[in-house]
C-alpha cells in the first residue's frame, strides 16, 4: 500500500463520489479508479459498493477508513512535532474529551495555571483513539481497541433532574417516573447509551419528550418543565441555583464509569504522562465520596 493511495481512498471514503475526488485530488478519475482497484486486489477485498452510478463504502472499507484516519492524522501531524523538538518548543497534548468534558476543561485551566506554557489539542468529532490522553465513558464493549499504556476508572451515580416544582425526594424508585416525559442528550454519547442500556435491562422505557446534544440545553428544558431526564451526580455540575434539582435513584445499579487513558509509557516523563497524573488526580477529588 503506498500513502498516496491511502490518501485517495480517505478522501473518497468522505465524498462517496469518485469524480468529486478526483477534482478535489487534482488527479485523472481513470487513474483513481485503477488506484482503487489496485488497492482492493491488494487487499483482497471489495472497499466499495457500487450502487448505479454512486459508491459507498463496503464493510471492509468502512473498517480501514476507521483505523487509516488516526494513523493519517499522526502522520500529518509529524511536520509540526519534529519541527518543534529540533527548536526546543514544547508539543501540545492531545487529548480525547468524550466524557466528562466540563471536568476535563476545568482540569485543563488549573494545569496552565502551573504549567503556562502546556499546549493542547481537543478533539470531540470521533471516537479513534490515538490520542496522548483519552476520556471516555466505558462501554458494554469492555476495553478500547486502541493503544493505551495505562488506563485508569472512575464511577459515579446517575440520577434524576426533575423540575424544581415536582413533588419528588430520593431516592426515587424508576417506576415512579415511568409517565414522565424525558428530555434526552441526543446522538450516540457515552451517557446516553449507558442510560439507554440500564433502562434496557430494567423494562423501562423513556418516553422521549426533547432530544439535545448539549447537557447545559438539557438543563434548562428540564428547568423549564419539559420533562425529566438522567443527570450524573458529579461530572455535569449541580443543579443549584436553577429551575430544576437533582434526585438520587433507588436503583444502586445505575451508575456509569468514566476512564482516564494515556498513551504515554509509564516511565517516560513527558508533558502527556504529566498530564494523565494530573488529570487522574483531579478527577479521584471530583468523583470522591460519590459512591
Amino acid at each position: 500500500m503506498e500513502l498516496q493511495q491511502l490518501r485517495y481512498f480517505l478522501d473518497i471514503a468522505q465524498t462517496q463520489n469518485m469524480t468529486a475526488s478526483a477534482k478535489r485530488m487534482s488527479v485523472a478519475q481513470p487513474a483513481l479508479s485503477h488506484s482503487m482497484k489496485k488497492l482492493e486486489a491488494e487487499l483482497g477485498c471489495q472497499l466499495f459498493d457500487r450502487v448505479g452510478r454512486n459508491i459507498r463504502l463496503s464493510r471492509a472499507g468502512a473498517y480501514l477508513a476507521g483505523r487509516l484516519r488516526p494513523v493519517m492524522a499522526a502522520l500529518d501531524g509529524l511536520p509540526e512535532q519534529v519541527f518543534a523538538y529540533a527548536h526546543g518548543e514544547q508539543q501540545a497534548i492531545d487529548v480525547g474529551m468524550y466524557s466528562a468534558s466540563r471536568l476535563v476543561v476545568e482540569a485543563i485551566a488549573q494545569y496552565r495555571e502551573r504549567c503556562p506554557q502546556a499546549k493542547f489539542r481537543i478533539s470531540q468529532a470521533a471516537d479513534e483513539g490515538g490520542h496522548d490522553v483519552t476520556v471516555r465513558t466505558v462501554g458494554p464493549v469492555g476495553a478500547p481497541t486502541w493503544r493505551l499504556a495505562e488506563e485508569r476508572v472512575f464511577r459515579e451515580r446517575i440520577g434524576l433532574a426533575v423540575p424544581a416544582s415536582m413533588e419528588a425526594s430520593g431516592p426515587l424508585p424508576l417506576d415512579r417516573v415511568r409517565g414522565e416525559q424525558f428530555v434526552l442528550l441526543a446522538g450516540s454519547k457515552g451517557f446516553r447509551r449507558v442510560c439507554d442500556e440500564l433502562c434496557a435491562a430494567r423494562g423501562f422505557v423513556m418516553r422521549n419528550a426533547i432530544e439535545s446534544d448539549s447537557p447545559d440545553a438539557v438543563r434548562r428544558l428540564i428547568g423549564l418543565g419539559m420533562g425529566v431526564g438522567f443527570w450524573p451526580e458529579r461530572s455535569w455540575g449541580t443543579l443549584e441555583g436553577g429551575h430544576a434539582r437533582f434526585v438520587p435513584l433507588a436503583d444502586d445499579g445505575f451508575v456509569r464509569s468514566i476512564a482516564v487513558g494515556t498513551s504515554a509509557d509509564g516511565a517516560a516523563s513527558s508533558p502527556s504522562r504529566d498530564f494523565f497524573e494530573f488529570l487522574a488526580a483531579f478527577m479521584e477529588r471530583t468523583f470522591l465520596g460519590g459512591l
